[in-house]
């Protein structure tokens, strides 16, 4: 194995077994089942229309059909009809309408079903009822209907921005926080893992004897990078394409799509700096057990993370935007806003970058004096202390 290039061997080792691993080829597929199955759901849902026939039992009662089907919302198909209770009951009693509209001995206008009465139908008529009914008694007191305030006239604004885009940093927000989240786990603790396999099974020290202990290390992180970048650039990938695929008009795809470029650039900077910290805990743990106890910290990162990029905004926001790893999540949080200059992304990602090359040069520290340790678990003050 030529020392110079054993990296190379590490990584594509690191990608081989992780492609075979059935759990994270489910664990992808399932992930992009999921993405693909919203999308369609969420159009068939869009372009469901819903049929619904009505017969009226009196005028009054045709006049509120009447209102309900000219204002009848998108998805509903409201088709009318008139004639006498016996006749109604009958075609209801035989399923040949969906319900039957009418006063009872005590005047109250009832809508009646066979089984039962659709919820967006009763909704729509119990509201056409309403302004029927309201019309009427204004007749009966010399009041024009057109005079009186309505909902309609309050208008919804805000002082940033606007409500849909509002809507939509949410909704990515909560799907960056999760595929930032979740890469982490999945790509993060298996490097810890692997270095502990290795101590365990005493392969390290054969490797070493090939390869120098930092070459090792940057192919066990190269590989998990590698293929956390590229599950990411999957789902991203997909998840876009379906969107502009769906029969829904999404508003801010454009947004979305530019920010989804910083939010890979970010995800690499914060991913980076997480495998250094996970490898430098697998080398200083000799069992799986030492690791559950010393990744307690790192897993509380981030949650924290995934937290602060469902619910942080303000100045909370702006300032995680500067913080290494939250980062990764807010900044890109921000920047769907469109209120961002460009030095800030540019500042927050010079910030990052340095703080990997801090981590990654002591985590290398770290691994190198206590990956061939094996006689118990080392503190980070004690592995330091180790010569080399």
């Amino acid at each position: 194995m030529n020392p110079r290039t054993g990296w190379r061997i590490v990584a594509l080792r690191e990608i081989e077994t992780k492609v075979r691993d059935k759990a994270f080829v489910l664990t992808t597929l399932g992930t992009l089942a999921l993405i693909i199955g919203s999308i369609v759901v969420a159009g068939v849902l869009s372009s469901r229309t819903a049929s619904y026939s009505v017969i009226a039992t009196d005028e009054t009662s045709f006049q509120v059909l009447t209102e309900a089907r000219d204002t009848q919302p998108e998805g509903i198909d409201l088709s009318i009809l008139r004639m006498a209770q016996s006749a109604a009951e009958q075609r209801l009693e035989q399923e040949q309408v969906t319900a039957l509209l009418g006063t009872d001995d005590q005047g109250r206008y009832t809508l009646t079903g066979k089984d039962a009465v659709p919820g967006e139908l009763r909704t729509l008529i119990g509201d056409s009822l309403s302004t029927v009914l309201t019309e009427q008694l204004l007749q009966q007191q010399g009041v024009a209907d057109a005079e009186l305030p309505r909902a309609s006239d309050l208008r919804v604004a805000q002082l940033h921005g606007d409500a849909d885009r509002s809507s939509m940093v949410r909704a990515m927000a909560l799907i960056f926080s999760f595929l930032f989240y979740m890469a982490s786990l999945m790509f993060g603790m298996p490097i810890a893992n692997s270095v502990i396999e290795e101590k365990q099974n005493r392969v390290v020290e054969i490797l070493a004897s090939a390869i120098p202990l930092r070459q090792l290390l940057a192919g066990k992180i190269l590989g998990n990078v590698v293929l956390a970048l590229l599950q990411l650039l999957l789902f991203l990938a997909i998840g876009l394409a379906a969107a502009y695929l769906s029969p829904i008009e999404l508003p801010f795809l454009g947004v979305v799509s530019q920010v989804a470029g910083w939010f890979v650039v970010f995800f690499l900077g914060g991913f980076l700096l997480l495998a250094g910290v996970w490898a430098a805990l697998g080398s200083l743990a000799t069992r799986t057990e030492d690791l559950q106890q010393s990744s307690g910290p790192i897993i509380a990162v981030l949650m924290a993370v995934l937290f602060l990029g469902l619910y942080a905004s303000g100045q909370l926001l702006v300032v995680a935007s500067y913080i290494p790893i939250a980062s990764s999540v807010a900044m890109p949080i921000r920047l769907l806003s469109g209120e961002v200059p460009w030095w800030e992304p540019a500042l927050s990602l010079g910030i990052m970058a340095l703080s990997c090359w801090v981590v990654l040069r002591f985590a290398e520290r770290i691994y190198r004096r206590a990956v061939m340790h094996t006689e118990g678990t080392l503190s980070i003050k004690k592995a330091l202390q180790i010569q080399l």
